[in-house]
Order: C-alpha cells, then structure tokens, then sequence
C-alpha cells in the first residue's frame, strides 16, 4: 500500500505487481474488475516484454472496468547499454492506445514517484468530477418530511 496526499487529498493506492508473468494471468483477472488504475510496465532490456503488453492491454480491455486509469511505463531506463526497446517505441504504442508514457528505473528511483503520483492525481480528479454518492440522500429528504409534516402524528 501506498499513500499519497494530493491537494490536501489522502490517496490511498493498494499495488499488486505480478511482474507480468503468465502465471499470474488467471488471477490478474479478478483484480482488474475492481482496479481503478493500472500500470503497464516494460523492460526497455527486454523486446518480448514490450511485445507482452499489447496481449495485456486486450486483456484490460476485456476485463477492467471502462474508466479504468492506465499508464505505460518503460523501466530499467538505467540499463541503458542494454537498451532494445527504444522511447520512441514505447511513445508510439502509448499514443495508439490513448494512454500517457513514462520511462522509468526503479533501481535508480527515476520517475517512479513520479508515476505514482500522476495516478494518484488522475484518480483524485475523477472522484472529485464523478463523486460515488448522490446528490441527495433519502433517508435525509424523509427525515425532512416527518419533520414538517405535524398534522398527522400520534
């Protein structure tokens, strides 16, 4: 767990990493039902992991909520003599699914916080411009009438 303040705003983030192995797919898709944000990171050192995402972005699309928050990260941007899977590739494919990109290196701490914190402030805009109560509550309104109404009571 990871909490945040933005705006004066506490923003809790729960962060389930299952280093894109396949073994994890079965069970990812339970938790892409409730996830309100998703991470997508490559290795910039590993073209089949950057080929991988394509197959996860469907499976989101299959399986997570429509509003759901996404990013693409390329990491170990450290390794750079290793480098196969260049930014403009990684810029490229974000683009094509309509999604913001960073390149990050969690050895370094490169953008990583940074990262986070983009989500957080997503996740925080949403919630304020699509809050998940009502408008009104109807306990509220029948109290109200109860209240004004003393013709009847007994």
């Amino acid at each position: 767990n990871k909490v945040l303040t933005v705006d004066g705003v506490k923003v809790k983030l729960q962060i389930w990493d299952t280093a894109g192995q396949e073994r994890f797919r079965s069970v990812t898709h339970a938790y892409y039902r409730d996830a309100h944000a998703l991470l997508l990171l490559y290795d910039v050192t590993n073209k089949a992991s950057f080929d991988n995402i394509q197959a996860w972005l469907t499976e989101i699309h299959e399986y997570a909520q429509q509003d759901v928050v996404l990013m693409l990260l390329g990491n170990k941007v450290d390794s750079a003599q290793d480098r196969v899977v260049k930014r403009e590739d990684g810029e490229k494919l974000a683009k094509e699914y309509g999604v913001p990109f960073m390149e990050t290196s969690a050895k370094s701490g490169l953008n990583v916080e940074l990262a986070f914190t983009a989500i957080a402030k997503e996740l925080k805009h949403r919630s304020m411009k699509l809050p998940n109560e009502p408008k009104f509550k109807l306990h509220d309104y029948v109290k109200k009438e109860v209240r004004g109404s003393g013709c009847c009571r007994f």
